[in-house]
């Protein structure tokens, strides 16, 4: 008797269902209420992660946002 071969996952598959539902308008709502809870959690924290992310983008192209 032959064992069946079990397809392996790849990590692309295994995330599959969740970006669907972010593709959805309850998913959206869910993700933007995520982010702004995030955001108002620590907002020191948040403003210092921000302003390493523009210094970092600005390093890499001086005339990004203009």
């Amino acid at each position: 008797m032959k064992r069946k071969k079990r397809k392996r996952k790849l990590v692309d598959d295994i995330y599959e269902p969740q970006r669907k539902y972010l593709d959805t308008s309850k998913g959206k709502k869910a993700s933007k209420k995520a982010r702004d809870k995030y955001d108002k959690k620590d907002i020191e924290k948040r403003r210092k992660q921000k302003r390493d992310y523009m210094r970092r983008k600005r390093r890499e192209d001086k005339n990004i946002w203009r």
